[in-house]
């Protein structure tokens, strides 16, 4: 069975936050500051990338937190009482759902990993 690598994970997630993101800044006429951190985060992760595709656990570990963090922070903004099918509410539950997939998909990868005890896992990738 083939397997999607991490990497890929995080660059669509990060692309995701980082279009979505904006499309939810540059749509509102406020345009207030705060609607730039979900672009700036997805940047970060898009950053992260390169060390992802080497295998760095430190990095893998960071990025499975900032996502679940951003994921959680993200989905916190939407307000049920007042929840309506607009395109504000839609990007921040298609952000929200895109961050705790690549999480579920980071903890597997991990779990799968580890299930197979020597990093064989990786090895058509390096």
């Amino acid at each position: 069975m083939a397997m999607v690598h991490p990497y890929i994970v995080n660059t669509i997630n990060a692309l995701v936050l980082l279009i979505a993101g904006l499309v939810n800044y540059f749509a509102n006429p406020a345009k207030p500051p705060t609607a730039l951190v979900v672009p700036f985060i997805g940047l970060l992760l898009l950053a992260c990338t390169y060390h992802l595709r080497k295998h760095n656990r430190f990095v893998f570990n960071t990025v499975t937190a900032l996502t679940l963090l951003v994921g959680s922070l993200v989905i916190w903004q939407i307000d049920p009482e007042v929840f309506e099918w607009n395109r504000h509410y839609i990007l921040l539950l298609v952000m929200g759902i895109s961050c705790f997939a690549a999480v579920a998909f980071y903890v597997g990868s991990f779990v799968r990993e580890r299930r197979m005890g020597n990093n064989s896992i990786y090895k058509d990738d390096l």
